[in-house]
């Protein structure tokens, strides 16, 4: 965003404090998770044809991106890829947060506040919509943005759709939230649960036992210790693996492992994913 010595900043959230307290408890800023998001922007510039959509969170000073997609893939191309970053006393998108309702302005030019925003003096952005990103505790973490650089208005029934797509976005933040909390207790028990079965246990060992989990090779040496507690033993290739204490013990600590596939959709295979999830939206 264009610094603007004129532009007007944003009053913080009436709950700022626990609402910057929820968006550290995400600890989604700072990771690169951009192709979990970025089909959320892809879907909202279908939606809406605007030039460009955006994810963001927004931090006591700082607006992060995590998600950009812009026409033919304009903006991406000038950032790189790499996450955007926005002064929180410069971004439009601090407005946003104030209201359960999206911000949606046709012309930015006849705004009284966003007139004097920089990328609006400098002709980049026109046309503003901002839908709040609010999670089940009402904390309202960040915008899905959309901007074009002419006058655009959205229909009743592509607000609806952007509603819903936003809503599905902070529910999948609520998601990673309680299954982070959820990964850490886990793991807690399973030390837990390690410290009694293992005699003289050091971390290093519940480091070994997790790779014997995983199916990786370890030397003997440093498995010691899980040798003499009868978790593992020497298999008739020379490798170790686990015996059926060590099985079962994984089994109780919830270590099972699990495939998991993950590709990467592009050309024509996007365009029917992105239109059969369009599709599902307006079913909500």
């Amino acid at each position: 965003m264009i610094p603007s010595d004129n532009f007007k900043p944003a009053p913080m959230t009436s709950n700022e404090e626990r609402r910057l307290e929820a968006l550290k408890r995400l600890g989604v800023i700072g990771t690169d998770q951009g192709d979990i998001f970025d089909i959320y922007s892809e879907l909202a510039l279908e939606v809406s044809g605007f030039f460009a959509a955006t994810c963001s969170l927004i931090d006591v000073d700082t607006q992060h991106g995590i998600s950009l997609c812009s026409l033919n893939g304009e903006l991406e191309k000038m950032t790189e890829g790499k996450p955007v970053k926005v002064e929180r006393a410069q971004s439009p998108c601090a407005y946003t947060i104030l209201t359960p309702e999206p911000l949606l302005v046709p012309d930015c030019r006849e705004h009284e506040i966003f007139k004097d925003a920089g990328a609006v003096k400098a002709g980049m952005i026109v046309a503003y919509a901002g839908f709040p990103i609010i999670n089940k505790d009402n904390y309202v973490f960040g915008t899905i943005c959309l901007f074009d650089p002419n006058i655009k208005k959205l229909e009743k029934q592509e607000i609806k759709l952007l509603e819903k797509l936003t809503n599905r976005l902070a529910h999948q933040l609520d998601t990673q939230a309680e299954q982070k909390a959820i990964t850490a207790e886990k793991i807690s028990l399973a030390i837990s649960m390690f410290e009694e079965i293992v005699n003289e246990c050091s971390i290093k060992d519940f480091k070994y036992f997790l790779n014997l989990c995983s199916g990786r090779d370890i030397e003997l040496e440093k498995c010691y210790n899980l040798k003499s507690n009868e978790l593992c033993s020497v298999s008739k290739n020379g490798s170790l693996e686990l015996t059926d204490k060590g099985q079962e013990l994984q089994f109780k600590m919830g270590l099972q492992t699990k495939t998991l596939n993950k590709r990467k959709v592009e050309g024509e295979a996007a365009n029917i994913l992105v239109d059969s999830m369009l599709s599902e939206l307006e079913a909500l």
